[in-house]
């Protein structure tokens, strides 16, 4: 017999937490016409609409109920085809461990829900409690709009989501295959994966994708790193120069202008005409961004390097604490 799957994405809900989520659901989509009865679990048939597939936490929540017994009531509709027989509104979870309790009938709402309607609830349901997997959710609300005529804010509305959610949904389902595969393994890295996403090569993508997976990159650094990859493929802009016509960027306008050189690193930095809090402001909304990606690219190279490769790294580093150490004495003396 397989592992019984633990959750990954969503928890599994108490019998009261299933109730306040039937309640959030009765705001959305609210029918006349109800009937209270006890209804055989033989009789009751799943909802044929539900997105969800595998269902954890059956096994505590069957306990629960031989304990407590079956303190909510299920939602069920008529069967449109077979009678005396009903369809799941909500509530498979419940219904699953009810049976495997060993109860025979179990209370439940009986309300006309129209197949759309049923759509509509399985969605908001999985949603709110965050039991589908972000590309099965991605799949559902794109059938929604192709088939059932939403648009992305329409959708929104009904779920109970903001725009941003739905759109951000839905752009997992045009991220090349390597992304969605990370985050089908780890549904936490979404934010990680749609930035790894912009990078347009696999080869490019792939050492993101194994340090976000191995959890040794964050949000953070991945942000950081395809910030610098693309800037560093953005073609070089250009400047215009009376005497000598148009440049490639960072080509001196003037040969005679001062130059200053950086420490050790022999890059050559041009000195401004004229300094003022923008030009460093600029500077440091350039740079910061790309020193995170250095210090990611170590740190996710680290693990594969040789034994020279880490004692040049280890002198490397120890020289920029340095120097990073005397800016920050500098910054300290003179007052931030």
């Amino acid at each position: 017999m397989p592992a019984r799957r633990k959750p990954i994405y969503g928890e599994a809900a108490s019998p009261q937490q299933e109730y306040r989520l039937e309640q959030h659901l009765e705001a959305l989509i609210s029918t006349p016409r109800q009937q209270s009865i006890d209804i055989p679990i033989d009789r009751i048939r799943p909802n044929p609409f539900q997105a969800r597939r595998i269902f954890d936490g059956i096994d505590e929540l069957a306990d629960v109920i031989r304990a407590q017994g079956f303190t909510t009531r299920l939602r069920v509709r008529p069967d449109p085809v077979a009678q005396d027989t009903f369809q799941l509104v909500f509530g498979e979870r419940r219904l699953q461990a009810a049976t495997q309790a060993g109860l025979t009938v179990i209370p439940c709402d009986v309300r006309e829900h129209t197949d759309v309607e049923m759509v509509e609830i399985g969605l908001a349901e999985n949603i709110q409690r965050r039991d589908l997997h972000p590309l099965e959710e991605a799949e559902a609300l794109r059938t929604m709009i192709e088939q059932r005529g939403y648009s992305e804010r329409s959708l929104a509305e009904r779920l109970g989501k903001d725009r941003g959610y739905i759109q951000n949904r839905l752009a997992l389902l045009r991220a090349p295959a390597d992304v969605q595969e990370l985050v089908a393994q780890r549904p936490d890295t979404i934010s990680a994966a749609r930035a790894i996403a912009q990078l347009s090569t696999p080869e490019a993508r792939r050492p993101l994708l194994e340090g976000v997976a191995s959890g040794s990159l964050t949000h953070r650094d991945v942000l950081a790193i395809v910030q610098k990859v693309n800037v560093e493929d953005m073609p070089a802009p250009t400047t215009i120069n009376a005497n000598q016509g148009v440049m490639p960027h960072g080509t001196p306008t003037n040969a005679s202008a001062p130059a200053v050189q950086s420490g050790k690193s022999n890059v050559h930095i041009q000195r401004p005409a004229r300094a003022s809090a923008s030009v460093l402001a600029r500077a440091l909304e350039r740079d910061v961004p790309m020193l995170h990606a250095t210090i990611a690219r170590w740190r996710l190279a680290l693990p594969k390097s040789r034994m020279e490769e880490r004692a040049y790294m280890h002198d490397a580093v120890q020289e920029c604490i340095a120097e990073l150490q005397a800016i920050l004495q500098a910054l300290e003396r003179t007052g931030r």
